[in-house]
């Protein structure tokens, strides 16, 4: 196939499972209840299978071999499969993981694996594929005191429960199913590839999947530990997850000891392709912002944590802390703290001996870390700037790229932003420019704000060559002598990023309008009209995106970056003379009796975006757009079946 863009994984060698894959051949992509399957072979793309899931199935994350692709996702129940001596009536039905092997050619689901519990990430090195599951313990009718004067009975038969419960009702089950029959089915994992943590760490079951990308749902190894599990982490060697730590409670039921609120953290040693084991456990004070919170190094373990609760950081501080593998027993060789007193961690990003620290609550400071020695990390440098860093990513060795939100010395906050910082210097980083990526507000009597999803997932950033692709979406609501109006849109932004740290915005893509009606009759929708329309300011133009031509490509600067924003737009070769239907538009008639439907018309979010051979493809509920990547010309617009 031609060449193309892969995940934006945090390390290298380690590929993360997403909803968006491609081979160059195919791009294929999970949205809603359908796995969408596009042909790019041709000289114009073309969707050539939509596989709907099952109905207690939404969306999930895939990985593709071939002609097949693995999709792992999250669900809900109401027909539990669980061992026969469950003691539980189920009355709400119960979560499920389910594992589904597809085939892309003939659009049809080969096998599927059902898991008791859910689906929390997978990670895949070298063909080999560690699926991490979760399982609660809430398989028995535990009795609840209904008043003080019943605890001890309710205390005593809850310990009959115990008593005369099987393994079974312990270890999560599995059920494995072709062509809608059960073919195996039973505990998910061995007894002795059970590991029961010496201090209590949660009612729930983490569960480690082996598998072969090469074999499907053959699974190689199953491993488990009584943990809960929360963040997931791997490196080519080490699989890491994280989760608070219960604390320890007096007979009053008080916690003990004033450090309360830890982290939890299991390793996994993933080194052999066919088993995981299980290698090492410890804590750190605090909590974990993500998966970039954890990093190893050199067989050691580096975890950032912001000291106390994550709903209050008034009496906080932020921590860089190594950790190293004892035996069984993960112990801290190194640590440094007070970053961001009284602030919380909004980035993170380890990047060999250094690591780079980004704490908010008023200005944001980027702290530079040296972790050169591990058992004295060290902060060398702080930058204190407006506004709020909330993704870091290499770029060269001088300078980090950040999306975040741009904000004043007060605190407060707007739109999304890219910063170029320089830390060649690790003593004095520093900023080299900024750049609006939606419209700010512009009269006092418009409110607007905006949001890229590369602010909670890494995976929607995308960079080709010197070029970002950033996906970001806003709104706006305007109040002008009594009346008000309201707009939305999203768009995928293409930022250049020149040799001395400059940016500069060569253009955007947008995606069809979608009209929807709710009310009597239920939801309506009407998104097939193919007209590309991106809100920018204050207009609403026909677009399938700008072409560098129509910008000013010199350095972008903070002033002129909002006139950028609002360029002149191409409308697309094959889109309808007439507009999408706007929410006055819409046939709204209603039957006798009934009450008028409420209608609006708004832009699916954009939420990912790949580069394959010479096009851009940008992907969102509603369907794929497809440009040409220098010059964003048409190429197609694909809808998705929903």
């Amino acid at each position: 196939g031609a060449e193309f863009s892969e995940t934006n994984n945090q390390e290298a060698g380690v590929d993360e499972a997403d909803l968006v894959k491609t081979d160059g051949r195919r791009l294929v992509t999970v949205q809603s209840n359908h796995v969408q399957v596009i042909d790019v072979e041709g000289e114009t793309p073309r969707l050539i299978n939509s596989i709907q899931l099952p109905d207690e199935i939404y969306e999930g994350e895939i990985f593709l071999n071939g002609d097949t692709a693995l999709l792992m996702a999250s669900g809900w129940t109401q027909e539990p499969f669980v061992s026969e001596d469950a003691n539980t009536d189920w009355f709400y039905g119960s979560p499920i993981g389910r594992l589904l092997e597809i085939d892309l050619e003939e659009g049809t689901i080969n096998r599927t694996l059902d898991f008791e519990g859910g689906y929390l990430s997978a990670r895949e090195v070298d063909g080999s594929i560690r699926i991490v599951m979760s399982a609660a313990e809430n398989r028995f009718n535990f009795v609840f005191p209904s008043n003080p004067g019943a605890e001890d009975s309710a205390a005593q038969a809850n310990r009959d429960l115990i008593e005369n419960s099987t393994i079974e009702m312990w270890i999560p089950t599995f059920r494995i199913s072709e062509s809608n029959e059960t073919v195996s089915e039973g505990p998910i994992v061995d007894c002795d590839r059970v590991h029961l943590p010496t201090e209590f760490a949660g009612f729930g079951s983490l569960v480690v999947l082996t598998a072969d990308i090469e074999n499907g749902l053959s699974i190689n190894d199953a491993m488990s530990v009584f943990t809960d599990g929360r963040t997931i982490y791997a490196s080519p060697d080490r699989l890491a997850v994280a989760a608070p730590r219960w604390p320890e409670l007096d007979e009053d039921g008080e916690i003990i000891g004033d450090d309360n609120y830890r982290s939890a953290i299991h390793t996994f040693d993933i080194s052999d392709p066919t088993r995981t084991e299980y290698s090492a456990s410890g804590s750190v004070r605090g909590n974990l912002l993500n998966q970039f919170s954890m990093s190893e190094h050199e067989g050691n373990l580096r975890v950032a944590t912001t000291d106390g609760t994550p709903w209050d950081s008034r009496n906080s501080e932020s921590f860089v802390t190594v950790l190293a593998e004892n035996g069984n027993e993960l112990s801290e060789i190194g640590q440094v703290g007070g970053l961001g007193e009284g602030e919380q961690i909004f980035a993170v990003r380890f990047l060999g001996d250094k690591g780079y620290v980004v704490t908010f609550e008023q200005i944001d400071p980027l702290y530079t870390v040296d972790l050169s020695d591990p058992s004295n990390p060290t902060v060398q440098g702080e930058l204190k700037i407006p506004g709020v860093s909330e993704y870091l990513h290499p770029y060269g060795d001088d300078y980090l790229l950040a999306v975040g939100t741009d904000g004043d010395e007060n605190g407060l906050t707007w739109g999304s932003v890219v910063t170029v910082f320089d830390v060649s210097d690790p003593e004095n980083p520093t900023e080299v420019t900024k750049l609006p990526l939606a419209p700010q507000n512009g009269t006092d009597a418009e409110e607007s704000g905006s949001y890229s999803p590369v602010s909670y997932d890494a995976r929607a950033f995308n960079i080709w060559g010197d070029t970002m692709i950033v996906p970001v979406s806003w709104w706006s609501y305007t109040e002008s002598n009594g009346s008000f109006s309201e707009s939305n849109g999203s768009a995928a932004v293409l930022v250049q990023v020149d040799d001395d740290g400059g940016l500069n915005r060569i253009g955007h893509v947008g995606h069809p309008a979608v009209s929807e009606c709710e009310g009597p009759r239920g939801l309506e929708r009407n998104d097939t009209s193919g007209e590309v329309v991106v809100v920018l300011g204050d207009e609403v133009a026909p677009a399938s995106a700008t072409t560098a031509d129509d910008v000013d490509t010199d350095e972008t600067t903070e002033d002129d970056a909002e006139g950028d924003a609002e360029a002149d737009f191409v409308r697309p070769d094959d889109a309808p003379a007439d507009p999408p239907p706007a929410a006055d538009d819409v046939d709204i008639a209603p039957s006798p009796g009934e009450e008028e439907q409420f209608c609006y018309t708004f832009q699916p979010d954009i939420r990912r975006s790949v580069i394959i051979g010479d096009n851009l493809y940008t992907i969102s509920d509603a369907g794929t757009a497809v440009n040409t990547f220098d010059g964003l010309d048409t190429v197609t617009w694909i809808p998705f079946d929903r």
